[in-house]
């Protein structure tokens, strides 16, 4: 690349860098104002309905998921049924699909808890923001490899594993205390299992191996810097 291209793109990138950065952070902030907002609000609203995602258990007729037959009133599938959505991630054997359950007389802790991944998003996204947000003023900067910015890309590493782990499984805990509270877990209908999503891990592992090349890169800076 000729000297003046060069300069001609780091120039474009020091005026677009930052205002990513910015954006990226006052997003950060609003999903965590947002997130907590939310779920306060839910919280104040117990004893009212509280709606939580449940697992149906296999049928003992057929194997797989969609055998459970879901009435609504007032529909009819011609030579078919309704079922549950199917199951997302990592599940226990035994499961046919999912449903959301919404029944009167919640607690404070199932209202948060149903409400549990946006907070948990929201606080994620902020502590995502906050550790970028040095790294791209730093690339901007023309100093990529700028000290810290390793350690703050491990962060957003370990923030999208948790998060991406926590936030699902807060409304499906919340749907098993519903059960409990209700008696729906006597009937076996419903299965006590919690998804887990493999997707967020992937990511936080390519994350991970980003940070790993950043700390290569600070060690060859500091090599060089010691040598000037």
């Amino acid at each position: 690349m000729e000297p003046e291209t060069r300069s001609a793109a780091t120039a474009r990138s020091s005026l677009w860098v930052p205002r990513l950065a910015s954006l990226l952070l006052a997003l950060g902030v609003l999903g965590a104002l947002w997130g907590t907002a939310y779920s306060i609000n839910g919280m104040t609203q117990a004893p009212a309905t509280v709606k939580a995602p449940v697992t149906l258990a296999v049928s003992e007729l057929a194997a797989g998921w969609g055998n459970v037959r879901v009435q609504v009133t007032g529909v009819d599938v011609p030579a078919g049924w309704l079922a549950g959505a199917r199951p997302d991630g990592l599940q226990a054997s035994g499961v046919d699909g999912g449903l959301t359950v919404a029944a009167w007389g919640s607690t404070r802790v199932e209202q948060l808890l149903g409400r549990g991944d946006w907070l948990i998003g929201g606080i994620g996204l902020l502590v995502g923001a906050v550790a970028l947000r040095p790294v791209l003023l730093s690339i901007a900067a023309g100093r990529p490899f700028a000290p810290g910015n390793a350690r703050r890309i491990t962060l957003v590493a370990a923030t999208v594993a948790v998060v991406g782990a926590a936030a699902p499984l807060a409304p499906q805990i919340a749907g098993q205390l519903v059960l409990a509270r209700t008696g729906l877990a006597r009937t076996g209908a419903f299965v006590s299992t919690v998804a887990v999503s493999p997707e967020p891990l992937l990511v936080a592992a390519l994350v991970l191996a980003v940070a790993t090349a950043f700390r290569a890169g600070e060690a060859m800076s500091r090599d060089v810097d010691g040598l000037v």
